[in-house]
């Protein structure tokens, strides 16, 4: 059941009746909306002495008539406690741990969870056995890739992905103890009308905030999930471009292997060497097929067809441009002659032959 569906709130199945006072029905959630998380940030902040950050409002023609419907989300500053927890861990960046022992411990998940959340995933697919080979690396197993910036990124991805899997059990378990939270409050309800008429009005006001900032908290909790599944897509695409850039396949394949969908199991898995095999086909047929039907270059063309013409053999023509041929060597050679012994002005833009005994006579 999904935390959306409005029936997942409620834990216990009550029975709607106004007779019996000790019978209340939980309160459905409402869908999210930026009102309801708003004022209960609003509200926190006040009794905290905290100042939000909002931006101002554009006068917008088109759209002011939602403004009482949507409110804007306001920012939280960082509390001075999380930042002073911060900068410890920031002295060392490269060298730290990703997880402390002590919040790996508490989050610890079961084995029945699934693998990506577990343990790091296995590198067993044609892409990790085409890096090996093209390494001459005869490694099996978990081993790393064997370049050394391959190997680099592939230990970030892992420790990327380590840091999400145990973000992700921390809103889990935020999930539940504000569902748990939420539970308590709804039993609440139970004992208002037992109280004096004069604070019951200002219980019910509290057990209605109550609820709301737990629906909240439940809310944030699942933004939290889904910003962790993120990371974790994220450390999946490092681990494979740690392998993809020493695989020598084409870029194109390469690309094409990053964007596949992940099968919770395995970093590539099986869909993924089905789906190399079948581009490095495609590939191959392409330029196969490019090559056969590819026109042959002018310059090829011209040197097929004219081949010894210049020579005082006569060759046919098969194209309007086919150059002049001679009839016979006296002619082709009274040419040549002239032209290798010939000067030519650039200034005039002439052909002048040399000067000869006779013409100096």
């Amino acid at each position: 059941m999904s935390l959306d569906d409005p029936d997942a709130w409620d834990l216990y199945d009550a029975p709607v009746s106004d007779k019996s006072p000790d019978c209340y029905p939980a309160r459905p959630s409402p869908p999210e909306d930026s009102t309801s998380y708003t004022q209960v940030v609003s509200r926190a902040a006040a009794f905290h002495n905290v100042t939000l950050h909002s931006e101002p409002i554009e006068d917008d023609f088109l759209f002011n008539t939602l403004s009482s419907t949507y409110s804007q989300y306001q920012s939280l500053p960082m509390l001075p406690g999380m930042l002073k927890h911060s900068k410890q861990i920031f002295q060392d960046p490269v060298k730290g741990r990703a997880i402390t022992p002590r919040v790996e411990k508490k989050y610890k998940p079961p084995p029945t969870d699934p693998v990506y959340i577990t343990q790091q995933l296995t590198p067993d697919s044609v892409v990790v056995g085409a890096a090996r080979k093209r390494a001459n690396s005869h490694t099996s197993g978990d081993a790393p890739p064997p370049d050394k910036e391959s190997h680099k990124f592939d230990a970030a991805g892992k420790r990327v992905a380590a840091q999400a899997a145990n973000q992700w059990r921390i809103a889990n378990s935020q999930a539940l103890l504000a569902r748990y939270d939420r539970a308590h409050w709804d039993e609440m309800q139970h004992f208002i009308e037992h109280l004096p008429k004069e604070f019951q009005k200002r219980a019910q006001q509290v057990v209605e905030e109550g609820q709301s900032i737990s629906n909240n908290q439940i809310r944030s909790a699942m933004d939290a999930a889904d910003t962790a599944a993120r990371t974790v897509n994220t450390a999946i695409t490092i681990r494979r471009h740690a392998w993809l850039r020493t695989s020598g396949f084409k870029p194109e394949i390469q690309q094409a292997v990053l964007n596949m969908p992940f099968n919770e199991q395995q970093l590539f898995g099986p869909e993924v060497d089905t789906a190399i095999e079948k581009l490095k086909k495609d590939t191959d047929t392409a330029k196969a097929m490019g090559a056969l039907y590819s026109p042959q270059s002018r310059g090829t063309f011209r040197k097929t067809q004219f081949r010894g013409g210049f020579r005082g053999q006569p060759t046919e023509a098969t194209t309007s441009q086919a150059r002049p041929t001679y009839q016979s060597q006296y002619q082709w050679g009274s040419f040549r002659g002239q032209y290798r012994g010939g000067q030519f002005q650039k200034n005039r833009g002439k052909f002048q032959s040399p000067q000869t005994p006779q013409n100096k006579q």
